[in-house]
């Protein structure tokens, strides 16, 4: 649970001026008023409201006494919360964050990998007072999620959304300008077969599912099956989640659904490079997405038993007995300070794939372990926050956006840049799929700025585009390149790695300028779809150069970093886009020359000193940063990247404008 930022500081000490005693060191007797870290915050012009979040220590808080005439109350509390719901957190050598707000609930978190995005709510019983002042109620959620009131509320939602003139966003497009599924799955009523049926270009009300597909057996479109498919479908023959999926379509008053796996002919290429290239178009388009969050594959279904509230007793000076409620929860609400939009968890949100249908959906409903939570491109609500505040979304990134756009268009492209760095923290299970599980997106930008796609980059931004960096951690220790070609190194779609983009602050964007110019590009498609996978790419830029060496050297533990050597300056640290090794190759004078290229798995690494080029891309203020680029192996008189740098300006001062090949 990430630590609240103050609003300001109070004045007084909390809400009550009252002097109170016996106030526990540890946990401050679960109240956020009159601590000297308490924040006052003003939610209107007559309320104002405590906060305080505390770090409390594991194993102090473990050793509280747990008789009834002896240690802190309120802590053992706290305790019975975490033995329900974090078996394994005694012996943990670490911080527990509390988090409280005054006539609000109290969340606790801990700090580690094991309990990552879950918190523990205690609050009291609805149909009760509050045992103290402080503590306030939660809104009910119900114990499963096919349950009528979960229902009610996913309608509500919807309703809310396609009902309110503030969703101006969540307008569908006229019909005419509607890109509709080439096949949708009719799902009838109860007593109508299930089957797929091809919309011959009509227009559909339809939902659409989005899921983990797991490595398991999994039922699909394919020619074979195609004529059973499209005559009847028992409901029983239906993995269990595309059940639960037909369940709440029919919920939700739809007829239609739309499942990739049985809606696209999976062993026909041209059926699956056409329909998925109108992937994106059709999420956008569907009355809403359902999102299998916590499912790991088709027979793991969403409508499940949740994990129910448990009863915590507490006794207050007075001997009068109250029950406390406790929930587990996920960490998911959007962070309105820094903008951020929810985060759902689950198997789903490491998907490649998914982003992009979150990304582009108009309206998703999300299938979580603990409660239901709904988006659109206007605003947020979930079970245990049903408020119809506007908040921040993924589905209204790119719109907000494009509606924000200026001459230069700066929103659109650091939107694009965002879902890179999102999008390339996730997992695919076909590794061609880099780019054409993008390519929805890549559509909506391009129609936003009618730039030309260069396999993940965009030639009118060109500059900041290339200057993407791969993040590196002790888990990217063995980064190597890939063993088959998927893009240019000169595109991020090059590596199975997360990376970063700099994000400048006002200042530095006004000074920032291009170094670069485009002579020209080249791009083959490997597919029929034009923003898609390639088979090959290159860019031919002018821009100053500066030869170097770059100089390789193991640390302890095993890892190698690498640096700059240009002379008259002192050595420039390198972001490597990811293990480097030194290589020959033949010229074409036809002389052996040494070269550095990104290391594939087996290479043998050794310390080297070898010849770089230094291509700068773009300076701000005194600084320069660009690319490292190694001699080429696989085309000869091309450059290939090996990564980014950022120096001082005087170190750029005997570069040449030269014009090179990037493949």
């Amino acid at each position: 649970m990430p630590l609240p930022k103050p609003l300001r500081q109070s004045k007084h000490s909390g809400s009550s001026s009252q002097p109170r005693r016996n106030i526990c060191k540890q946990c401050h007797n679960l109240d956020p008023r009159g601590h000297t870290s308490s924040v006052c915050e003003s939610e209107s012009s007559k309320e104002v409201t405590s906060n305080l979040t505390l770090i409390l220590d594991a194993l102090q808080l473990q050793r509280t006494k747990e008789t009834t005439d002896g240690g802190c109350r309120f802590c053992r509390v706290l305790i019975k919360a975490l033995d329900n719901f974090f078996d394994d957190w005694k012996g943990f050598r670490g911080r527990i964050i509390l988090g409280m707000k005054e006539k609000g609930t109290i969340k606790i978190s801990i700090d580690g990998n094991t309990w990552r995005g879950k918190l523990i709510e205690i609050y009291a019983e609805s149909a009760s007072r509050a045992p103290w002042p402080a503590l306030g109620h939660a809104h009910h959620i119900p114990a499963n999620a096919g349950s009528d009131p979960t229902f009610n509320f996913a309608r509500r939602c919807i309703q809310d959304c396609l009902t309110n003139p503030k969703h101006v966003a969540c307008k569908p497009p006229s019909k005419a300008l509607l890109t509709m599924p080439k096949r949708l799955l009719d799902v009838g009523r109860v007593r109508v077969p299930i089957r797929i049926i091809d919309t011959q270009g009509k227009t559909f009300e339809y939902a659409t599912l989005s899921h983990c597909w797991g490595t398991g057996p999994l039922l699909k479109a394919t020619k074979a099956k195609w004529s059973k498919l499209v005559s009847n479908i028992p409901f029983d023959a239906l993995p269990p989640l595309f059940q639960d999926a037909i369940i709440i379509t029919r919920q939700l008053g739809i007829r239609y659904i739309w499942i990739d796996s049985l809606c696209i002919i999976q062993d026909s290429s041209r059926d699956w490079e056409t329909e998925s290239a109108k992937m994106g178009a059709i999420y956008e388009n569907s009355y809403v997405t359902i999102s299998a969050t916590d499912s790991g594959d088709s027979n793991t279904r969403c409508l499940v038993d949740r994990r129910k509230a448990i009863k915590i007793p507490y006794e207050n000076t007075a001997k009068k007995e109250f029950e406390l409620r406790a929930r587990l929860i996920q960490d998911h609400h959007p962070d309105t300070v820094e903008r951020e939009p929810a985060r759902p968890a689950g198997h789903l949100m490491t998907r490649a794939w998914a982003l992009q249908e979150h990304t582009l959906s108009t309206r998703i409903l999300h299938y979580t372990a603990t409660e239901l939570l709904f988006e659109c491109k206007t605003s947020y609500r979930c079970e245990c926050l049903p408020s119809r505040k506007t908040y921040p979304t993924t589905p209204s990134i790119i719109p907000k956006a494009i509606t924000k756009r200026s001459k230069d268009l700066s929103a659109v492209w650091d939107a694009w840049q965002r879902v890179v760095e999102q999008y390339s923290k996730r997992d695919l299970t076909v590794a061609s799929d880099k780019l054409p599980a993008i390519s929805g997106v890549a559509a909506k930008i391009k129609d936003a700025t009618g730039s030309s796609y260069l396999a993940g980059l965009w030639k009118d931004n060109l500059a900041t585009d290339l200057l993407w960096s791969s993040i590196s951690s002790p888990s990217d220790l063995k980064l190597y390149a890939l063993e088959k070609y998927r893009g240019p190194t000169f595109s991020w779609a090059s590596l199975n790695a997360p990376v970063s983009y700099y994000a400048p602050d006002t200042d530095e964007r006004e000074s920032f300028k291009s170094t670069i110019k485009l002579h020209s590009s080249s791009v083959a498609l490997g597919g029929l779809n034009p923003l898609g996978a390639v088979f090959d790419a290159s860019i031919r830029l002018c821009g100053p150069c500066l030869p170097a060496l770059l100089s390789s050297n193991q640390k302890e533990g095993g890892s190698w970093e690498y640096v700059l050597l240009v002379r008259g300056t002192s050595a420039i640290p390198v972001s490597n886009d990811c293990l480097l090794h030194e290589s020959e190759i033949v010229n074409k004078s036809g002389n052996s020359e040494k070269t550095v290229r990104r290391a594939l798995i087996g290479a043998e690494m050794s310390v080297f000193k070898t010849p770089v080029l230094c291509l700068g891309v773009a300076k701000y203020d005194a600084w320069m940063s660009g690319l490292i680029l190694g001699q080429s192996e696989r085309v000869l008189g091309a450059w290939e990247r090996l990564g980014t740098f950022s120096a001082g300006m005087e170190g750029f001062g005997k570069a040449e404008e030269q014009v090179v090949t990037i493949v």
